[in-house]
């Protein structure tokens, strides 16, 4: 009777076991599941990123017209912004201006592209774009023909970064 006794209590520890090793062989593969679906989901997640920023940017430029433009720019009003788009297709933040100088007036492209470039780097504002390699384009024309580019200027990350 004792052995009897002691071989069923083998055989159930030896089941008990086995299937504890099964479970275990189980828990492992849940766990590299689990692994597999948070790395899928992190990789969705900085894919969507991208997405959203070139939303938030079309959404931030169309808000910002709405409410701002047209703004002078300048105490003498010889500069005023006019509308500022973002295309989505080519990520490029684009503001236009009027210049009202009906004298003729030389203007350096480099020092306004200098002069760009700085502001952009100190607007903090623009970081998240800068961020997300965002083009930046400045269309510059006259007040009295708008049709008439006096400057146009596109900064590239290689530009500001």
């Amino acid at each position: 009777m004792r052995k009897d006794l002691q071989l069923f209590v083998y055989k159930g520890l030896f089941s008990y076991f086995c299937k504890l090793k099964e479970k275990k062989t189980v828990c492992k593969q849940q766990i590299a599941m689990k692994k597999y679906f948070l790395f899928l989901l992190v990789a969705l997640a900085l894919g969507a990123c991208q997405q959203n920023m070139a939303e938030r940017a079309e959404r931030d430029a169309r808000e910002t017209t709405a409410k701002r433009c047209p703004m002078r720019m300048t105490d003498d009003g010889s500069v005023i912004l006019e509308r500022i788009v973002f295309d989505k297709a080519t990520l490029t933040w684009q503001q236009d201006y009027l210049l009202d100088v009906d004298t003729s007036i030389v203007i350096n492209a480099d020092d306004i592209r200098d002069m760009l470039l700085k502001e952009l780097r100190n607007m903090p504002s623009y970081k998240p774009y800068m961020d997300h390699r965002f083009l930046f384009r400045y269309i510059y024309c006259r007040m009295t023909n708008p049709s008439d580019t006096v400057v146009d200027i596109t900064l590239r990350p290689e530009d500001y970064q």
